[in-house]
């Protein structure tokens, strides 16, 4: 049985998209029909195919989206992270408690396994804040070659502010803040660019106490069920994430004024760059990682049948590079790596 995020759940992307959020099209489904949701493609059921032949049924509750709120209270209707409805009568811990008391009923082990917190907070919205301050500057460096190199009367320009509207360097704006990208210059009869991007401060700290309480009480309810084994899968470390910029760019052109896109570049080049592309910004989201993985580590009760699980290191070449929305999640590779994971802590 396993209930839980995106993690879980498998939230495969196999093209860009825009805005986050928007998955039909270009977020694979399993036989269920609900994109941001691949049972199969999960580590647990590449856990419950590949590597525990004594697996007879198998069963995933997790949701694209999910916190640990939802695990234990989504009502009919509640919308996951790409707009599936739940659409059943009881909330994922239900239906999970319920299967185990079926296999223990039919003299079978039970294994249960989940992943949550991360979206109790306001990590998503933070992360593609931060990801899209990063393209943004990206860009400004590759407009303002441009207008140099072909002696345009433009600037491209970016600056960073924190919450009370002062200027600030690039890797504080993680503090909470904002950046604003914009293109000024001395052409008469067109619109310039200015876009400002909202970077929400981490409300983690502020959620600790109940994410503990909920992974507490998830796991009380499984075990009171009666399952044989519990895991709780760590987050990993997101840092070595990227995506292709160039891809990413061509959708973002079609939403630029008319009138300006002569003076701007053509096909802007394929290329990786990190999703979180500042020093700073990384160390500080691996901080917070390890964060609540020791909340999450310290709702889990003392039992030798219940562990956590730190996940494994996943590389770049472990994680899908589609934004936004794929990146940082895993691919194929990267659930292989967890499944590993999942299998060495069962046993």
């Amino acid at each position: 049985m396993a209930t839980g995020d995106s993690v879980t759940s498998a939230h495969l992307q196999f093209m860009n998209a825009f805005p986050m959020g928007a998955c039909v099209g270009n977020t694979r489904a399993d036989f269920r029909g609900l994109p941001g949701n691949d049972m199969l493609f999960s580590y647990a059921g590449k856990y419950a195919i590949n590597r525990n032949q004594r697996v007879v049924e198998y069963y995933n509750f997790a949701r694209t989206g999910y916190g640990t709120g939802q695990i234990l209270g989504a009502g009919p209707g509640h919308q996951d992270a790409c707009g599936n409805a739940w659409a059943r009568n009881w909330p994922p811990i239900d239906l999970a408690t319920r299967a185990i008391r079926q296999a223990k009923a039919d003299r079978k082990a039970a294994y249960y396994v989940s992943t949550g917190g991360v979206n109790n907070t306001s990590w998503t919205t933070l992360l593609k804040a931060l990801a899209s301050c990063g393209l943004m500057d990206h860009y400004r460096f590759l407009m303002q070659k441009h207008f140099t190199e072909n002696k345009l009367p433009l600037q491209a320009q970016m600056d960073w502010f924190d919450r009370a509207g002062n200027l600030i360097a690039k890797s504080d704006v993680i503090a909470g803040g904002a950046c604003h990208g914009k293109i000024v210059g001395d052409v008469s009869g067109i619109r310039y660019i200015h876009h400002r991007v909202e970077v929400p401060v981490w409300d983690g700290p502020a959620l600790y106490p109940q994410i503990k309480t909920d992974v507490e009480d998830i796991a009380d309810q499984v075990l009171t069920a009666g399952a044989d084994k519990v895991v709780w899968m760590g987050y990993y470390d997101i840092s070595p994430a990227r995506f292709d910029v160039g891809l990413l760019a061509e959708q973002y052109r079609v939403n630029l004024a008319k009138d300006l896109l002569g003076f701007l570049p053509g096909q802007i080049p394929s290329q990786e760059r990190d999703l979180i592309d500042d020093p700073g910004w990384k160390a500080t989201v691996a901080q917070w990682t390890n964060q609540l993985n020791t909340v999450i580590r310290s709702g889990l009760p003392d039992q030798a049948n219940v562990r956590f699980a730190p996940a494994p290191a996943l590389g770049v070449t472990d994680l899908q590079k589609t934004a936004f929305g794929g990146s940082p999640h895993p691919n194929e590779p990267g659930h292989d790596k967890l499944a590993a994971a999942l299998a060495a802590t069962f046993n």
